[in-house]
């Protein structure tokens, strides 16, 4: 059985307190186990690559606008293609980078694989079985799925396979109305597809002040159309086309909608369940994400939480200040609350 100073799942935001602990003590042995490409979610298939889309779209729509300003100008075309490759580009550049780094350290073990708890401070990884008396849970979260009758049965778009697309589509229908929604329904309108965003809340973009959630609403109408209140209960395939039937929650009224593709944007969930945490001794909350306490400790003593596994804020800027609570506390051995009484966040529209 290996044995480190520290294990760490996930190569997100608890990687700013690995490259503190190593410089501190050039002796450190540590394990870092990713089951996907190294880097967390927001570099390989969130708000970074998303973010480098929503730049040409924000473009597009400056360009449109730009005769209110006395400018005379015109979008010859899109290159649909380009922006995402060079979307990719970048991206994969990072993550080959921080590949890299891992991969030449001498105090870094690289497992690219899963890994799982047999007992409280020991993993499986890949057949190995290794510990250590401090763990920090990195890992994470995973797209969430409604249970629509026929969703199963047909080919539907994520936030992760959005970014691999090479076409455009020439209509997008996008279960759910938050900010992801939001976000790619900009993008893709920009871009020229006929969008239509379906939400189930009330209000669009519900997280937010309602005069934000009206105004939002009215802007975005101009390029795409947005409904609320609406329950998608059914897609399938008609043709070479999609068609959802969504049910108005206040009239019950059906209304049909046909795209050329469809994007779940419904929100993220845990993915607690590949690690084993009962093996672990290491409590869920009702929801599945990682109990952490104000010091952002397991119920499992110097087992650490932060990011998305906690289920707190899905923001990267709340996991790096995560990552200095848990150095605070884990490393130099202080007793620092995690404090969010100000979390600020934007909607890329």
């Amino acid at each position: 059985m290996k044995q480190y100073d520290l294990i760490t799942i996930g190569t997100g935001s608890a990687m700013n307190i690995v490259d503190a602990m190593i410089q501190e003590n050039p002796n450190i042995r540590v394990a870092v186990i990713d089951k996907d490409e190294p880097g967390g979610i927001c570099l390989t298939r969130g708000c970074i690559p998303s973010k480098i889309l929503l730049y040409p779209a924000e473009l597009v729509r400056t360009i449109e606008k730009a005769r209110e300003l006395g400018v005379d100008a015109k979008i010859a075309s899109i290159n649909f293609q380009m922006v995402m490759e060079r979307m990719r580009t970048l991206i994969n550049r990072d993550i080959d980078q921080i590949r890299e780094g891992l991969s030449s350290s001498k105090n870094i073990d690289y497992y690219h694989t899963r890994s799982e708890f047999i007992s409280p401070y020991t993993m499986r990884v890949d057949g190995t079985e290794i510990t250590s008396k401090m763990i920090f849970l990195c890992i994470g979260s995973k797209i969430n799925i409604p249970p629509i009758k026929g969703l199963d049965k047909i080919k539907y778009h994520t936030s992760d396979t959005v970014l691999k697309l090479t076409r455009l589509p020439e209509s997008i229908a996008i279960i759910g109305g938050g900010y992801i929604a939001a976000e790619y329904g900009h993008f893709f309108s920009s871009m020229g597809s006929k969008v239509t965003i379906i939400g189930r809340n009330p209000k669009f973009v519900p997280e937010e002040e309602p005069e934000v959630s009206a105004l939002a609403k009215k802007e975005l109408e101009r390029h795409m159309t947005v409904l609320t209140n609406q329950e998608v209960k059914e897609v399938k395939e008609v043709g070479d086309r999609k068609e959802l039937v969504a049910v108005d929650r206040k009239s019950g009224k059906n209304t049909i909608i046909t795209a050329k593709e469809i994007m779940v944007a419904t929100g993220r969930g845990p993915i607690t369940d590949i690690l084993h945490p009962e093996k672990s001794g290491i409590r869920l909350t009702k929801e599945g994400w990682i109990e952490v306490n104000e010091y952002l400790e397991t119920s499992q003593p110097n087992i650490w939480a932060l990011g998305d596994a906690d289920g707190k804020y899905p923001f990267k800027h709340v996991a790096n200040y995560e990552s200095k609570i848990v150095y605070y506390n884990a490393i130099l051995k202080k007793k620092v609350k995690a404090d969010y009484h100000a979390i600020p966040h934007a909607v890329f529209t």
